[in-house]
């Protein structure tokens, strides 16, 4: 703003200075220092400069120095025209200019001022991570709070936007990343952040190795994303881990040796992982040996459960998992772990579960709810054992699932009851009686005891169920010719009820339709053919009419009487050859050139055959002999091959072949008629192959030059020739096409084209055509007209300065295209001032010495005349000349010659040596830099250095001198390298100076060594000497000297063994005992290491395997010296029970370490010899004999290896005590078994209510014969449930709280009776029924309010629909539930059955008529409905929802197949243009099937299209393929072009045809005209296109004689503008009686003749204009404004007389229109207007002559009627104008009745009015749509 400041007061000072001097402008707004936000969108305009002229004259507005902005010079608008951007430009400095404008015209003056716009920020910038992506390496054991990552950085050049912030992005994948580590933040701004990554939580590199995860930045807007990757490092810190199960149990018996389980540990340290090694810390009765190496738990003496201090308890060992630190285990906090694993004994099962008798009956209804228990069932089962033996399950051998067992599960001893799980039938032959098998098998035992029970069950007999049949639907097939009687099939059905109500009292019956022509036996169900008297004929059964027969086969049971079921029976017909076949046409018509061998199109007769089976075969029958054959399976007609063509009869251009269609029983025949066409095949011939003419270069255009002649064999049209130029011609020469004269066309020039070489192509016009082709050369004679010229006009040369006298140094060059001989060309120099330029580019002055420096030869040689002085001058320009000496005129031309004196080159390039050496090391990438190479030259610089020849290892840079590697050189390959550089310098000549290089390749050590195999595998005895050789590794190393010298290691395992480091022989090492028990295998890894220097060394291993042979060298060991067991004295013989095991172990492997046992001696072998016995593989000791209770054996069991032959054995102690055994299970003695269930009031279910004392004994004595009483619940005993308590001691059951009987009508208990007995104790089990008496306190109830139902249409009364059940929680009679219609079913379509809720269909249904059916039912405990209305009422009142005993029923009409399609109509009519294209739409045929889906679905089809050719009557045959398609939605589109027939007709056989069976179809005709536009009528109807005019449309038919066809439909279109509200028709006019198309004059003429009948029509319809389409616009005749004044004045005159007598004669006549009219005149001639735009092409040309007599008379005349009021009335006009207009004024006059009562004025008249026909105006017509503006001619 001070700028502007000064601005102003350095204007008013020059103001007060100069007065009225033409002072500066000045700015009052110059946007300086404006801000715009870089988001700015261009074209916006961002400010508006404001100025002044202190004189006050306009000013104008500018900038100057920017392109991002543009300013309106008149209003100082300035605008935005690039993008602007903060971090590329933040401020825009530029000038901006006002500028006024002087009057005079003298001086604008111009003020500039320089303004700076400041870019604002905008946050569009996303930041940017840099020195992404991340990567860093974190030990496991890093601290939480380190710092891992320390270089996030974050850039955004935005310098808004919020403080960037970085964050971790969640990842399903990484779930974790996010809390382990966190990104801190350093230092943040809006476009800088420091952060780095802080561990926090602890890594574990065994639960994670790596982590993966994205970073994100943030500005408050934008953000990007990186990777970061985390590696975890492992660190040698953590204990070994266990896995897998640590806890196991085991059988008592198991024998010496069982696996317990496998304890596996490994070490947690997972980079590198440590051998583990486990052991026994605690093993309490020495029961097990764990295996230190595989983890397997196993027994080491037999179990002895009773042993333990706590049976119940399970047994713990501990267990060490150790490291293995240097070939020894190491005992450490970080090296060990110490686990439990606990063994469970369970104790041994001997008892199986026993049923209390073998064998039960019971007797039941069939009509038994399911769910009940069955009667009199005293089952029960008990097992003696205890604990988990004492568990068994209870199932039943039941196939059909009828039954269950109760309890499944039960514990000791347990009461089973048996109850109904599905529906029974005693109609089932296999469900009268049932015999069940009750398993009780024991649940955790192995093997599993169990037991069996029969049971009995019998079955009593119900009436319940309806006939069934086996299959549905039924389906079966008949020849369609079979006689009557002829079996067809037999269908019956059963009846699972017994005698009358069974299968015996079942009555068949058939129905649908077409049910008459079959019989069924009413008994036996044979169904067969009826009696008919056509069979295969209609109305017999018939293939080709009905295929297919679709019946009802209804089976009623109680001899008809009783219930009935209903399937489909469907009947299919056989197929019959009994139809001959009939060909598509009688008569083919094609035709084929003479010498073609094959039919374009190809010609095919087709033959169908409605029988199904018909293989129809074709065949040529005559004549005699022709060229051609036939496929006999397709009808496909060809020329035979061997005839070479078509030759037609002499007499005759036809072929008449016949053909034979045959299906093996009937034939038929057509005829094809084969036009055979002649064909051009002698091609022009021209009198010679060559033709030479000469001419003239100067000959005038039109000059003949020469004449060819071709000549046709063929005759006719055949041998017409034309000629033309084919190529050669170059547009200078031009052919007469008829004559063959060849005459110039255009100026010829002989310098430019001496020669032409012309083909000249003669064409005969036949077709195809054929061409002969002959050569014309035209010689053009050379004129001399030209002058020379020199090519270039300026030419140039370089001469040494030191160039000798006489030396060459330029060759001139001139042409000249007459001349051919270079002598005739002379040179010299031209006669002007020869130009000069020293060597510092000045201009020298002709110090005329410069003429004599060189000569111009004739020859145009240019040579040295005199020592030249480069000092002097160093560029020379040299005038020329050039002359023809030949030209018969003077003919010359003058050009330059620019010689430029070159200084000599006299010193060579040096380089700075004369030869390098250079080195590098090998395996350099490509593009290392070897060295720069340079030269110097005293004179010229240095043009460029090159190696040469070119070096594969080595490229040089030409201009720096720069060498780089070109690819990577291995030493191994190759140890030197030498090229040669080139230096060029720029002096001429040029010199060159070379330098050789020589590159030494540096040895690296980029070879590691390589072992020979990928592993090595050895063995070795335990125990040999040291020193021994076990194998050798070897390894190569292809560097060379020391880095290829191999050096080998052991690394891993390998204390045992040594390698040599030379040789690789490995060995025992010395002081080494291999010891295969200590360890037996040995992993390690030979290393191979080369020789290089420490840094770069190379290393490789592979694994090596050494397996440790075994040697007899252990005596066996017991695992304890003595062994102990007690059993119970019941303890099983056969098979014998294992007691325990006793093991002992070698260490030896193999059959060294196989050991064998023995008893050797036994203390009571002299009272109970032989009672044990020891299994001598296995150890485990057996009974053989019974045992003695209370008592304690004594054993010993000796132990020998190698099988039982080793000298080396072991002895051990074992005792084994018997204990005796409890043995009775509690007995229920009251309720007696017989009382099963107990009922009680339910009034009196209250809390504490007595229900019984339940009594049980036990035959035990003391705590073995106590019994305790519980509820057995899911498995449990308890004393209480939610609703009862059993008192333990005394067996009270009371009830615990109130008991509905609608929640719950009865109770399940299971009554359990416990002794307190050991070692076990022993349960019974009874089940006992509570159940409450019933009160009627609850209402029927439906499960849904709603029911759907679905029935098909067409089935008998009678069928079944559907069930509607409601539930009422009463019983008895309470519960009964009866159900009525409510409202609805008022057809009577459905009958309820009452107790049973089963609906049925009363009527045959119809799907068409009604698809869904309504209706309501009650259900009630009344039989009898009353009060229906108020029930009604009330439900319909009902404020709480649907009433629960009310549901509403609906019942869908399913479809079926019973409708046949029909067309709308069965003829259409259309018609269509030749120039219609492919698929151009026809017209839509559509059918119409009210079925429903696929049953409605029709497929259309062409079936024939009969041509009729223009003016015949008789049909030319069907066209094949047919020239239409007709898509499915049943529109009929052109499948061809229509050119070819062009005035035809077509006559189209449509087909619709169900998809469904049994395919019914629907046939209709569709004419089709092929026409042109002269052939239709335009009729313009001021209404919407989708208005209906088939009224119009047929009331110009009948009045015209003539079938109107309509066409298009289009809404009019005028000067691009579409008038919806108005439509234009196309319509051709037919002869209803010929079928031939009318003219459009004829048809027209008769319907204007007819206005006066058509006016209500037109007026109906709204027709405006009724014309030719073919009618062009006219535009009305010129106006002479002398001759209508004239005309009018004569015809006011003759008008004067006449009218005078016509009033007289007439007045009676006139009648005065009403008020009315003259409203709706104005209204009319609104409307005359439109329509005189719209109908201005003239009437057909028979009213020119009838109008002509009355263009001279006057159409309007005044009339007054009846004295008392005075009426203007329009005169009436002649009926020759009744096609103009109209009036219902006019309607009483007859013959004038069409008279318009506006008719034309008498300019009008003079003009003469073109129109046409059009509706007239009445008071009624609606006013048309808005007329377009300016319509002319449509």
């Amino acid at each position: 703003m001070e700028t502007r400041w000064n601005y102003v007061i350095v204007w008013v000072a020059l103001c007060f200075t100069l007065g009225s001097t033409n002072m500066l402008p000045v700015f009052t707004q110059d946007m300086n220092n404006l801000a715009l936000s870089e988001s700015t969108p261009v074209g916006t305009i961002v400010y508006r400069l404001q100025g002044v002229d202190p004189e006050g004259l306009p000013v104008k507005y500018g900038l100057v120095g920017t392109d991002k902005f543009s300013v309106n010079p008149e209003t100082g608008d300035v605008t935005l025209e690039r993008p602007l951007d903060r971090e590329v430009e933040a401020a825009i400095r530029f000038l901006v200019s006002i500028e006024d404008e002087d009057p005079n015209k003298v001086q604008n003056l111009v003020q500039s001022q320089p303004v700076n716009v400041i870019v604002l920020d905008e946050n569009d910038n996303p930041p940017v991570f840099k020195n992404s992506p991340y990567e860093v390496s974190v030990a496991e054991d890093e601290v939480v709070g380190a710092t891992i990552l320390s270089n996030i950085e974050v850039e955004d050049k935005d310098s808004v936007g919020d403080n960037l912030e970085v964050g971790c992005v969640p990842s399903e994948q990484w779930p974790e990343a996010c809390e382990t580590f966190e990104v801190v933040t350093i230092n943040s701004t809006a476009n800088q952040y420091t952060g780095v990554l802080v561990l926090k939580k602890p890594l574990d590199y065994n639960e994670r190795q790596f982590y993966q995860y994205q970073l994100y930045a943030d500005d408050g807007s934008l953000n990007s994303t990186t990777h970061i990757e985390i590696k975890v490092l492992d660190v040698q810190n953590s204990a070994p881990v266990f896995s897998g199960a640590l806890s196991a149990a085991l059988l008592e018996d198991a024998p010496v040796g069982t696996l317990a389980l496998t304890v596996r540990a490994r070490d947690a340290d997972k980079a590198q992982p440590r051998d583990v090694v486990l052991q026994l810390v605690t093993n309490p009765l020495d029961f097990f040996l764990l295996d230190s190496k595989t983890g397997e738990l196993r027994t080491a003496k037999p179990l002895d459960r009773e042993a333990l201090a706590d049976p119940s308890s399970p047994l713990n060992l501990t267990v060490r998992a150790t490291e293995v630190v240097n070939g020894s285990p190491l005992i450490s906090d970080l090296t060990s772990t110490v686990a439990t694993v606990t063994i469970t004994i369970k104790d041994v099962n001997d008892e199986p579960p026993r049923f209390n008798r073998r064998e039960y009956s019971v007797d039941i209804p069939e009509s038994l709810p399911i769910g009940t228990p069955l009667p009199n069932l005293d089952m029960v089962v008990t097992d003696t054992d205890v604990g988990l033996n004492s568990v068994f399950t209870l199932r039943l051998s039941d196939e059909l699932g009828a039954f269950i067992v109760e309890p499944s599960t039960a514990t000791g001893s347990a009461s089973v009851t048996l109850r109904l799980n599905s529906s029974l039938d005693y109609e089932d032959p296999n469900q009268r009686k049932f015999i069940l098998e009750v398993i009780a098998e024991e649940l955790h035992t192995s093997p599993r005891l169990s037991s069996k029970a029969s049971v009995l069950i019998s079955l009593l007999d119900v009436n319940d169920n309806a006939p069934q049949f086996s299959d549905e639907p039924y389906s079966a097939r008949v020849a369609e010719a079979a006689p009557a009687g002829t079996r067809v099939t037999t269908v019956r059905a059963t009846d699972r009820d017994t005698n009358r109500f069974g299968t015996e009292g079942i009555v068949y019956e058939l129905s649908g339709n077409g049910a008459e022509l079959f019989r069924v036996d009413n008994r036996s169900g044979v169904i067969t053919v009826a009696p008919c008297e056509t069979p295969g004929q209609p109305p017999c059964l018939d293939y080709e009419t009905r295929k297919d027969y679709f019946l009802q086969y209804k089976a009623t049971d109680d001899d008809g009487q009783g219930q009935m079921t209903v399937v489909s029976l469907q009947i299919s017909l056989t197929d019959s050859n009994d139809n001959p076949p009939v060909f598509v046409t009688s008569v083919y018509k094609a035709s084929i050139d003479e010498d073609a061998v094959k039919f374009e199109p190809e010609l095919q007769v087709q033959a169908r055959d409605i029988d199904a089976s018909s293989d129809i075969r074709y065949s040529i029958i005559e004549p005699a002999t022709h060229p051609f054959w036939i496929d006999p399976s397709n009808g496909k007609i060809s020329v035979r091959p061997d005839t070479g063509g078509v030759t037609p009869p002499k007499d005759s251009n036809k072929i008449i072949l016949t053909v034979l269609a045959t299906d093996g029983v009937h034939n038929a025949t057509c005829h094809v008629e084969i036009a055979v066409r002649d064909v051009n095949n002698h091609a022009p011939v021209f009198d010679t192959d060559k033709y030479d003419a000469d001419i003239s270069e100067d000959a005038p255009i039109g000059t003949e030059v020469a004449a060819v002649r071709a000549t046709d064999l063929d005759s006719g049209v055949n041998s017409e020739i034309k000629y033309s130029i084919q190529k050669g011609a170059l547009d200078a020469f031009s052919v007469d096409r008829d004559t063959g004269v060849l005459a110039v066309r255009s100026k010829l020039d002989y310098d430019k084209r001496n020669t032409y070489r012309i083909q000249i192509v003669a064409t005969d016009a036949g077709i195809p055509s054929l061409t002969g082709t002959t050569e014309l050369t035209v010689h053009v004679i050379n004129v001399n007209d030209k002058p020379p010229s020199f090519t270039p006009s300026t030419q140039r040369a370089d001469v040494s300065a030191d160039a000798a006298v006489g030396t060459a140094l330029a060759q001139l060059l001139a042409t000249d295209p007459d001349v051919t001989a270079a002598d005739s060309l002379r040179y010299d120099m031209a006669p002007r001032v020869v130009k000069a330029v020293d060597i510092n580019g000045k201009e020298v002055t002709d110090e005329g010495i410069f003429n004599s420096w060189f000569t111009v030869q004739p020859d145009g040689k240019v040579v040295v005349s005199q020592q030249l002085d480069r000092s002097r001058a160093a560029v020379i320009t040299l005038p020329v000349r050039v002359t023809d000496v030949e030209a018969p005129v003077l003919q010359q031309a003058e050009g330059e010659l620019i010689i430029t004196i070159v200084d000599v080159n006299r010193h060579a390039p040096v380089f700075s040596q004369p030869s390098y050496l250079e080195s590098i090391m090998e395996e350099q990438p490509v593009g290392t830099t070897l060295g720069t190479y340079t030269a110097t030259d005293k004179e010229t610089p240095i043009a460029s250095i090159v190696i040469q020849p070119p070096n594969p290892y080595f490229t040089i840079d030409n201009v720096t001198g720069v060498v780089k590697t070109a690819q990577r050189i291995d030493y191994e390959k190759l140890h030197s390298i030498n090229f040669t550089l080139v230096a060029y310098d720029s002096g001429v000549p040029q010199l060159s100076t070379t330098a050789g290089v020589t590159v030494t390749v540096i040895n690296a050590n980029d070879e590691e060594p390589r072992f020979t195999a990928s592993g090595y595998n050895a063995t070795v005895v335990e125990h040999t000497t040291p020193g021994t050789e076990v194998l050798t590794v070897t390894a190569v190393d292809l560097d060379e000297g020391e880095y290829g010298e191999v050096r080998y290691s052991l690394s891993g395992d390998a204390s045992l063994f040594t390698i040599d480091p030379v040789s690789g022989v490995i060995s025992v090492a010395p002081g080494a005992d291999v010891d295969r028990e200590v360890i037996s295998d040995v992993y390690m890894r030979a290393v191979a290491t080369d020789n290089a220097p420490a840094r770069i060394r190379r290393t490789t291993s592979v694994p090596v395997h050494i397996k440790i042979l075994d040697i007899n060298d252990h005596a066996p060991v017991f695992t304890q010296k003595v062994y102990k067991a007690t059993i119970a004295e019941n303890l099983q013989l056969n098979p014998p029970a294992a007691i325990l095991q006793v093991l002992a172990e070698d260490k030896d492997e193999g059959i060294n370490g196989k050991v064998r046992y023995r008893i050797v001696e036994s203390k009571l072998d002299i009272l109970f010899p032989g009672v044990f016995s020891v299994d001598p593989s296995t150890g485990i000791i057996y009974p053989s004999k019974p045992v003695l209770g209370n008592t304690t054996y004594h054993l010993t069991v000796i132990a020998t290896d190698e099988d039982g032959a080793g000298t080396d054995s072991e002895m051990a102690r074992v005792d084994i005590t018997v204990l005796s055994v409890n043995r009775h299970s509690p007995v229920f003695v009251h309720p007696s078994p017989e009382e099963r269930q107990l009922e009680i009031p339910e009034n009196a279910a209250q809390a504490d209510y007595l229900i019984t004392t339940i009594k049980a004994t036990d035959e035990d004595s003391g705590e073995n014969g106590r019994v305790s009483y519980y509820l057995k619940v899911d498995n449990q005993n308890v004393g209480e449930t939610a609703e009862f308590s059993l008192d333990k001691d005394t067996g009270e059951l009371r009830t615990k709280t109130f008991l509905d009987r609608e929640h719950k009508s009865e109770y399940q208990l299971v009554i359990v009776a416990v002794d307190n007995g050991t070692p076990a104790q022993f349960e019974t089990l009874r089940l006992l029924t509570v159940a409450l008496a019933d009160d009627d306190d609850n209402a029927p109830r439906f499960s849904a309010p709603k029911h759907m139902f679905s029935v098909r249409e067409n089935l008998q009364p009678g069928i079944i629909i559907g069930t509607v059940k409601a539930i009422d929680k009463d019983s008895g009679d309470n519960g009964k539930v009866y159900y009525h219609v409510l409202e609805g079913n008022q057809e009577g379509a459905f009958i309820v059955d009452r107790t049973q809720g089963i609906i049925r269909a009363n009527i045959s249904f119809d799907r068409e008529k009604q698809s869904e059916y309504t209706f309501t039912v009650y259900a009630s405990n009344n039989p009898i409905l009353e009060h229906g209305a108020a029930i009604l009422n009330s439900v319909d009142n009902s404020t709480e929802g649907q009433e629960p005993s009310v549901t509403v029923v609906t019942v869908r009409v399913l479809d079926e197949n019973d409708n046949e399609p029909r067309f709308h109509h069965t003829v259409y009519y259309a018609g269509i243009k030749h120039t219609a294209r492919i698929n151009e739409p026809v017209l839509s045929v559509v059918a119409e099937d009210p079925d429903l889906d696929e049953n409605g679905t029709l497929i259309y089809m062409v079936a024939a299209s009969n041509l009729y050719k223009f003016g015949a009557e008789v049909s030319s045959g069907s066209v094949v393929p047919s020239p239409f398609n007709i898509s499915q939605d049943g529109v009929l589109m052109t499948a061809h072009y229509m050119s070819e027939y062009n005035q035809d007709r077509f006559v189209l056989d449509i087909i619709a045809q169900e998809v469904a069976p049994p395919h019914r179809q629907a046939k209709a005709q569709v004419y089709v005209w092929i026409i042109d536009r002269s052939a239709l009528i335009r009729m313009v109807v001021s209404r919407s296109c989708s208005t209906a005019v088939a009224g119009v449309q047929a009331r110009l038919g009948t009045t015209a004689h003539a079938l109107l066809v309509p066409g298009t439909r289009v809404p009019l279109v005028h000067a691009d503008r579409r008038y919806d509200d108005w439509c234009e028709i196309h319509l051709h006019a037919v002869d209803p009686a010929t079928y031939q198309v009318l003219p459009v004059e004829k048809v027209l003429e008769t319907i204007d003749s007819k206005y006066d009948e058509l006016k209500d029509i037109y007026q109906e319809y709204g027709v405006e204009t009724l014309i030719a389409a073919s009618a062009t616009s006219k535009a009305p005749d010129s106006f002479d404004p002398a001759l209508a004044a004239l005309i009018a004045l004569l015809i006011v005159l003759f008008t004067g007389i006449v009218t005078f007598i016509v009033v007289c004669a007439c007045l009676k006549h006139w009648v005065i229109p009403p008020p009315s009219m003259q409203s709706s005149k104005g209204d009319s001639l609104a409307r005359r207007r439109i329509l005189e735009e719209l109908s201005t092409t003239e009437n057909p040309l028979w009213l020119e002559t009838k109008l002509r007599p009355y263009e001279e008379q006057e159409l309007t005349m005044n009339v007054f009627g009846d004295q008392e009021q005075q009426i203007v009335e329009p005169a009436p006009t002649d009926n020759t104008y009744a096609t103009i207009q109209g009036s219902r004024t006019t309607e009483r006059f007859g013959d004038y009745a069409t008279l318009a009562g506006d008719s034309p004025t008498p300019a009008e008249a003079a003009l003469g009015f073109q129109g046409s026909t059009f509706k007239p105006p009445s008071p009624d017509t609606p006013e048309p749509p808005p007329r377009p503006s300016g319509l002319g001619a449509l």
